[in-house]
């Protein structure tokens, strides 16, 4: 049982929303005039959000518009797109601070692994039942990935993701069970 890690596709910042929807990135910018854009990634690596090749893009009111992805190319520390049927800077413009999103059913499928989101909201409980709190994000390590949590009087806990800490995770019943004891 594992995350899915480094060098494989990892969304550490994504939001996952209630419409089944995965937030992979972000337009940033326009790049020159034939309408390219800076595009701010939260896969990793980075270039993972150019696996899919149909994004839509959310502005703040929740319009929704889809474009296909034609092209993409790094310069320097940039990550520069090129979408079907905008060819020009005015339209470029026109697509700056939305939102690139994919369905979530568009994901790869997992076995024994688990994209962060997944985690985020399950119920923590320690081998002896008790529960120990709330999923509330995840933080990369050097060494492992770290479950951080929110227990029921608001306190914060963190919880190595280690297969002789992790025993159990459950997705449909929204728990997870550890071989933990936080320190008093």
């Amino acid at each position: 049982m594992r995350l899915k890690t480094q060098g494989e596709l990892h969304f550490p910042g994504c939001i996952k929303m209630a419409d089944k929807s995965v937030i992979l990135g972000k337009i940033t910018g326009v790049q020159g005039v034939r309408g390219w854009l800076r595009v701010f990634s939260h896969t990793r690596p980075l270039e993972n959000i150019f696996q899919f090749k149909h994004w839509k893009l959310r502005d703040d009111s929740g319009g929704v518009i889809s474009r296909t992805v034609v092209e993409h190319k790094h310069q320097g520390k940039k990550i520069l797109v090129k979408l079907q049927g905008v060819d020009e800077r005015t339209a470029a413009e026109g697509l700056v601070g939305l939102e690139i999103f994919i369905n979530e059913d568009q994901l790869p499928a997992l076995t024994d692994e688990y994209y962060w989101r997944e985690l985020i909201g399950l119920t923590v409980k320690d081998i002896h039942g008790v529960e120990l709190g709330e999923i509330i994000d995840l933080m990369e390590t050097g060494s492992n990935d770290v479950l951080l949590l929110k227990d029921s009087n608001g306190k914060s806990l963190a919880i190595p993701w280690l297969p002789e800490v992790v025993i159990k995770v459950d997705i449909e019943q929204s728990f997870l069970i550890a071989d933990w004891e936080p320190l008093i």
